[in-house]
């Protein structure tokens, strides 16, 4: 079941459009799956992005969109699942010299959340994005990011994307478990 009301997505439209490059920096034009067919891609021309759901609800007093009940946001190999996936715009998001990805401020995707991104799947109960600084925070206790053999866990983790870097917590009463798969001897 989808649910699209015209009207009160539309100015929306352009900038969901974009949330799968703001959240993982991939260039590219988008568009939101509405059971049409997407048109034949060329070797130059950009991913689009697909999201799927059972509802789109849009609440432009409130400047923001939320997509409800298996959701999942496609764009080439970067793929989101979770119970919902809510964007918040800025004030300037209907004006028309902004960008749609200048006026998306933050992505919060929540429930059962899979990110299969860069050869990584991150698992956690909350996924939050902040576009301008670029940040990726999962959170909810057993967050994970596994990539091959190696798994970092704990309750809160921080991924810069911008340099690669990243911070795990591992909360009130957990703590920050690794494990590492060293190309070299390690500590033998």
């Amino acid at each position: 079941m989808k649910i699209f009301n015209c009207k009160s997505v539309s100015p929306f439209l352009p900038v969901l459009f974009f949330c799968g490059w703001a959240l993982f920096s991939l260039s590219g034009q988008a568009v939101a799956d509405t059971g049409s067919q997407p048109v034949a891609s060329t070797a130059t021309a950009p991913q689009q992005i697909h999201i799927t759901s059972q509802r789109l609800i849009s609440d432009t007093a409130n400047n923001q969109a939320e997509f409800i009940g298996n959701v999942r946001a496609t764009q080439g190999d970067t793929q989101i699942t979770a119970d919902s996936l809510k964007i918040f715009f800025s004030e300037k998001s209907g004006a028309t010299d902004a960008s749609p990805a200048q006026s998306m401020e933050k992505l919060v995707a929540t429930g059962n959340v899979e990110i299969k991104f860069d050869n990584r799947l991150a698992v956690a109960r909350q996924a939050v994005y902040i576009t301008a600084k670029r940040v990726l925070i999962l959170t909810g206790p057993g967050a994970t990011v596994t990539s091959g053999d190696n798994i970092i866990t704990g309750e809160t983790i921080t991924f810069y994307r911008e340099d690669g870097r990243f911070t795990v917590e591992g909360g009130r009463n957990g703590q920050v478990k690794a494990t590492i798969l060293p190309e070299e001897a390690g500590l033998e």
